[in-house]
């Protein structure tokens, strides 16, 4: 049975300051049929929609709906937020929600499903939710799942419990599980769940973000369970918006995807960033104004709007966004101490713009360590999202700088994981460059467990970027983790979209097992490697490089004799293998040996002759590059520059000779010269 409460915008108690419309479906299902009987549902879904509607929302709300309910109602609510562009959708879901092979589904009360293959005819798909509102392509969708209980069929197995991670989710979009995913909710015992009725008590605050509003929740419901539920939330949203009406009945709303009002009006928010909330409201104007601008590449047009509002640099949240605009915005820069920044052009093309005389650009002194200390002197509380924006700046001035900036190399570092430190504590550091940054730094300063405490978090929002999967393999690495460095690398190959992506990770995982002496890791890659890329040389490297490397000088040179004979001439396995030699505390006599018997080989092909000649001519260098053994080292460079001559010589035979290395060879000559005469 299905009850449908349609609420019309007519009786709404406060409407939408904001003018956006604000549309939404609440469904509340416990009168199960099959499955256990759930208390909450059904007043969660009615407190849900009085609550919305009293906020400006036209609200449906059904409450023990069956399959057939619920698919047409998603379907309106779709259509609805399509005919407003600019509407903001919220969706609220409580009941029974279940998950297979990563797919979560919400449960009608009318679905017995005694298989898990049936979940997808008898349930829900979460998906076919966010795919429907994705076509909307409304302004903002906030989506709220108090379903995370149990697996209520028998067929269930103990290890899918709770709701999978979340899909592809629509753009601008907030999805919100009453718990971490994988994990259970509790119920209430009263007329709410537990978190819905922490959800009730800040969705009608005054003048909160809708990020606050769902962090006091967060907040609310650890405490409540004493950190059994934690509330997890995926967001796509990075704009400002107020549900309820703060001072003067003000709300906004943005999510970066249309103007409501243009910049100079200088009233709208519609661009306010995340986590500004707390800035002064002239600062708020100037922020949303200069972002509103840098959507459509006017960095110097937000730049002047930035400075107009605080030419002293003495507000924290204009410098804030000052940082970010140089550092995204700048075509140039004087040492980020100052910085060329410029309009675009519609095609982005700035060298052709520079070079046609019609690039709008200037350049300003802005030296951000220099503004930060003042700040700090004068007792200036930095805000968490100037410490997001200075752990940015300084991290990016470290990997451009180096030495060169006004601090160290070191001192640089130092400084940008002070403030990223800050930031994340302030939970901010939302941004996965600026979080992968972070965890370089702790890794470097040796903090490695605090870096895959940080990865680990962001894997569960991101969960398919393999920057953040590699930079948890080096973390692993460094703390010993070898066997979940392994895990990692092997999830990174079963998902890799090609086999010459798989083909790095296996290298990685090789170079690992080789590092750690782990044999059996080695072992297994190998295997693996040899049973999928026959064709390929990496696993014969890196047996030939175990092999040198346990003095087996027998078994490395028939190593290296079977590679180049399968792969002729082959730059990166002649590289491979004599690196190995040069390397190997045995001594470098093997790649001598190595290259005697190939150019030995040659004689009838001068092309082969040519190359190995020059081969050896480097080999002789490197292998006394650093000899404190002057009489030794000078041998060693006559006979490579004798090798030289006789590379050129054949080279200069050779019909498929590259012209390029025939030309190196001069300077190669050149310093070999160099150094004999050192």
């Amino acid at each position: 049975m299905v009850a449908l409460l349609v609420v019309p915008s007519a009786v709404f108690s406060q409407g939408a300051a904001d003018g956006l419309a604000r549309v939404a479906l609440v469904i509340g299902n416990g009168n199960y049929e099959g499955a256990a009987r759930l208390n909450n549902p059904a007043n969660d879904a009615d407190d849900i929609g009085d609550m919305l509607s009293g906020l400006g929302f036209d609200v449906d709300v059904l409450t023990d709906a069956d399959l057939y309910s619920m698919e047409d109602a998603v379907l309106r609510f779709r259509d609805r937020l399509a005919g407003s562009p600019d509407s903001v959708g919220f969706f609220y879901y409580a009941g029974h929600g279940v998950q297979s092979n990563g797919e979560n589904y919400l449960i009608p009360v009318d679905a017995r499903p005694n298989s898990e293959s049936l979940l997808r005819t008898r349930a829900i798909p979460l998906q076919f939710v966010l795919d429907s509102l994705s076509e909307a392509r409304n302004r903002l969708n906030i989506i709220v799942l108090d379903a995370c209980r149990d697996n209520p069929f028998s067929w269930a197995r103990s290890s899918a419990r709770g709701l999978a991670v979340v899909g592809q989710l629509p753009p601008a979009s907030i999805v919100v599980y009453s718990t971490s995913a994988g994990k259970v909710a509790q119920d209430g015992v009263g007329r709410n769940g537990v978190f819905t009725e922490e959800l009730l008590k800040h969705l009608s605050t005054p003048g909160l973000d809708i990020s606050e509003v769902l962090r006091r929740t967060g907040e609310g419901v650890q405490r409540k369970t004493e950190g059994i539920q934690i509330p997890a939330i995926y967001s796509q949203f990075f704009g400002f918006l107020q549900l309820a009406p703060g001072e003067g009945g003000s709300v906004a709303a943005g999510t970066g995807s249309g103007a409501v009002s243009g910049p100079e009006s200088g009233s709208s928010l519609d661009y306010l960033p995340a986590f500004f909330d707390e800035a002064p409201m002239d600062a708020k104007r100037a922020i949303a104004n200069a972002e509103e601008l840098t959507w459509d590449g006017k960095w110097l047009s937000a730049w002047n709007i930035l400075a107009a509002a605080d030419p002293n640099d003495r507000d924290p949240y204009i410098f804030a966004e000052k940082i970010r605009t140089v550092l995204d915005g700048n075509t140039d820069t004087d040492m980020y101490q100052g910085f060329w920044i410029a309009d675009m052009s519609a095609d982005g093309d700035t060298d052709a713009a520079r070079e046609a005389g019609t690039l709008n650009e200037e350049y300003f002194d802005f030296d951000v360590h220099a503004v930060a200390q003042t700040m700090l002197d004068r007792g200036v509380e930095a805000p968490p999202v100037l410490a997001s924006a200075l752990g940015d700046f300084y991290y990016r001035a470290y990997d451009y700088c180096g030495d060169s900036y006004v601090l160290s190399a070191e001192d640089t570092k130092a400084e940008a994981l002070r403030w990223y430190d800050m930031a994340n504590e302030n939970y901010i550091l939302v941004d996965l460059v600026s979080i992968l940054h972070y965890a370089e730094l702790l890794i470097d300063a040796g903090r490695a467990g605090d870096a895959i405490t940080v990865l680990r978090e962001e894997s569960e929002w991101e969960p398919d970027d393999t920057d953040l999967h590699l930079q948890l393999v080096d973390a692993y690495v460094v703390t010993g983790e070898t066997d979940s460095a392994f895990a990692e690398l092997d999830g990174l190959i079963q998902r890799a979209a090609s086999k010459d992506e798989a083909r790095n990770y296996y290298s990685k995982a090789l170079d690992i097992a080789f590092d750690q002496n782990d044999k059996q890791a080695l072992n297994r890659y190998l295997a693996a490697m040899e049973a999928d890329y026959p064709d390929d040389w990496l696993a014969g490297l890196a047996r030939h490089k175990v092999a040198v490397s346990s003095g087996d000088n027998a078994g490395a040179q028939k190593i290296a004799d079977d590679l180049l004979t399968k792969f002729p001439l082959h730059t990166e396995v002649l590289e491979g293998v004599l690196t190995d030699w040069l390397a190997s505390p045995a001594g470098t006599d093997g790649g001598i040996a190595f290259l005697n018997r190939w150019i030995g080989k040659s004689k009838d092909d001068p092309l082969a002759l040519g190359t190995f000649y020059l081969y050896r001519a480097l080999y002789r260098y490197y292998s006394v590059e650093s000899s404190t053994q002057s009489y030794l080292r000078k041998s060693s460079i006559q006979n490579a520059l004798a090798d030289l001559d006789s590379a050129e010589k054949m080279l200069a035979q050779a019909s498929g000779a590259d012209k390029t290395t025939v030309e190196a060879i001069q300077y190669i000559r050149k310093e070999l010269q160099d150094a004999l005469g050192q």
